[in-house]
């Protein structure tokens, strides 16, 4: 009977751990700005890379700024994994963070998250 619960006790150690570890995983692999980089020119557009083809009809990005949130058109894929999108407004220097959702490949789940990147343009 001991045997039996160290098993089953092991069982659901390892049962949590793996969900534990899933909570972490994202797909989403790089983007354009690079997430947490410091720009010198502001962006005309988003581009999200993931680790499989996003559903455009299930995602959406958000870009929020110093002034608040930003107008954006036109979400698409461009290439075989991404999600890309123009940002309609003009960028002032400051923190903005891009907010997504989406689902990818076959898998039902929806995954989310969000990143930062600084625009700071000198004055010329």
């Amino acid at each position: 009977m001991k045997l039996f619960s160290r098993i089953f006790g092991f069982c659901v150690l390892f049962g949590l751990s793996a969900c534990a570890s899933n909570q972490d995983y994202s797909p989403l692999l790089r983007a354009e700005p690079e997430i947490g980089a410091t720009l010198t020119r502001a962006p005309r557009t988003l581009r999200l890379y993931y680790s499989a083809l996003p559903d455009v009809a299930q995602s959406s990005l958000r870009l929020v700024g110093p002034s608040g949130e930003h107008n954006l058109r036109g979400l698409h894929t461009m290439a075989a994994d991404d999600l890309m999108i123009e940002i309609m407004d003009p960028l002032q220097n400051g923190s903005y963070t891009v907010e997504w959702t989406t689902v990818v490949a076959d898998d039902p789940s929806t995954y989310s998250g969000s990143f930062e990147f600084d625009v700071a343009v000198s004055d010329q």
